[in-house]
């Protein structure tokens, strides 16, 4: 099997479990935030991230190294892979219990200081149940991703997200806040438990059998490659938390929920993308290790192919966000709108930020990515202290969009002596898109159209984004390969 037909068919297996999760997201969004409220809203977020935070930090780029270095060995060294799976999850195993001990022991003092709220000494005690179960769940899917696994892999996802609609909403609607938290639980261990039936599968497959031996010296390998991925990486999650904590306190509970439901949203923008990415690390790092032409053909394609995806699903979310929001979440969220249409184009700008990231990690080049990381965080920090008091739930995002903005330009300025020429008129011509897209939303916000004038317009214009922009950056022949390869 070519390398394209796998990335073609490994992302549309994890392409079918990133609409499930996304749209599950979303869905299991709308019932709770009408049985909550906003504050509650709010509160349902905070935890959420710092779970979601927690989840990043404690992976160490552990599963980076994993993931691509196993894409290298499962087929032919299984030995090699076995002590690469059984040292990796030890160390993963080891960071999520330490940040979970961490989290329980400090429930109270988190609570009393950080949110000026001792009762919230409960909120973090789910916290870290569910942080301990994503855990267990994380070394499974790790495994399964390093295996090439991509089936097994979208279906443990997909129970997850569709134990998360279920339940959440469910337990929320019998038993108010904490229902909604339990709900969450009970979701992590049914994905946990699926992926570890499949991972022991697939290691039997393969006759893999997880090792320790050399302990110390594989996890020196291990570290070495993922460290400078995860302090770029993980440095959202140590960012991200106390930002949190602070809107709640300045801006107000309100507005995290708010937050949150942009967010919630604003994951259709990339729900392809993320899906793809666990298969193109694979790919592209099998590509680039055999030193052919497929890696530069490849990624060309993945990133032309993601960033009109990218622009046409923002334009759609931004004409139509306002009848969205009202319909789905109901008039009392009204506010979020901002929000809702800021955090779209920043998911939009992160699926190409991204999307650099993965070919500088498959080429095995991360301090790139730990240096735009960082200096896109030194900003967001910044901005969003400074202007949080005046511009509140906005100051936030003004943060995310401008660090983010300064991040791409750092991973184009590393890259672009490695780009062929043809790649880099293309980049150009997506960056003319992109800011032809965001005058024509602006535009149409102004015009204030009724509501199925916009409806219309938003149908409309996504179309002719992406049609027309994959018509100016994609050959006949590759337009005819990449629709014979799909339609197999």
């Amino acid at each position: 099997m070519s390398s394209v037909t796998k990335f073609i068919k490994g992302g549309l297996l994890l392409g079918v479990a990133s609409i499930v999760m996304r749209l599950s997201g979303v869905l299991v969004l709308v019932p709770i935030a009408r049985l909550l409220g906003p504050k509650h809203l709010g509160i349902y977020s905070l935890v959420f991230s710092l779970v979601q935070s927690g989840n990043i930090l404690g992976r160490l780029g552990i599963d980076a190294a994993m993931h691509r270095n196993g894409a290298h060995l499962y087929s032919t060294d299984p030995v090699a892979t076995g002590r690469l799976l059984g040292v990796g999850s030890t160390l993963i195993g080891l960071s999520f219990a330490a940040l979970t001990a961490a989290i329980w022991i400090g429930r109270e003092p988190l609570a009393t200081y950080w949110l000026g709220n001792p009762e919230a000494a409960a909120w973090f005690s789910y916290a870290a149940v569910n942080l301990f179960i994503e855990g267990i769940s994380c070394v499974a899917m790790t495994g399964l991703l390093s295996l090439h696994n991509f089936k097994a892999h979208s279906l443990a996802t997909s129970t997850g997200s569709l134990g998360r609609l279920l339940l959440s909403p469910l337990l929320a609607w019998c038993y108010g806040l904490s229902g909604a938290f339990l709900g969450l639980i009970v979701a992590s261990l049914l994905q946990a438990g699926v992926g570890f039936v499949y991972f022991r599968r697939s290691t039997q497959q393969h006759h893999i059998l997880l090792r320790l031996e050399g302990f110390w010296q594989e996890s020196y390998q291990i570290m070495r490659f993922g460290i400078p991925f995860y302090a770029g990486n993980a440095l959202i999650g140590l960012v991200f938390l106390p930002m949190m904590g602070e809107v709640g306190r300045v801006a107000g509970l309100e507005t995290l929920g708010q937050i949150r439901i942009g967010q919630s949203l604003s994951q259709i923008v990339g729900f392809l993308p993320g899906a793809i990415a666990p298969v193109t690390i694979s790919i592209l790092s099998e590509a680039h290790s055999s030193e052919g032409e497929d890696f530069q053909r490849l990624r060309s394609i993945h990133l032309r192919s993601n960033w009109i995806l990218a622009l046409s699903l923002v334009t759609f979310l931004s004409v139509t966000s306002s009848s969205v929001v009202n319909l789905l979440f109901g008039s009392a969220y009204q506010a979020a709108l901002p929000l809702v249409i800021g955090l779209s184009w920043w998911a939009a700008l992160t699926v190409v930020v991204e999307s650099f990231n993965l070919y500088s990690l498959s080429a095995g080049y991360t301090k790139a990515i730990a240096v735009g990381a960082l200096l896109q965080k030194i900003v967001f920090i910044s901005l969003t202290f400074w202007l949080l008091p005046q511009w509140k739930g906005m100051a936030f995002i003004f943060g995310l969009l401008l660090g983010s903005v300064l991040q791409l330009i750092v991973m184009l300025t590393t890259l672009w002596s490695q780009l062929e020429a043809l790649l880099k008129q293309q980049i150009c011509i997506l960056c003319l898109w992109s800011l032809g897209s965001i005058g024509l939303v602006y535009g149409l916000e102004q015009l204030n159209l009724p509501i199925l004038a916009s409806w219309l317009v938003a149908l409309v214009l996504p179309l002719t984004i992406a049609s027309l922009g994959t018509w100016s950056i994609f050959s006949s022949n590759e337009k005819e390969q990449m629709w014979g390869r799909l339609c197999k």
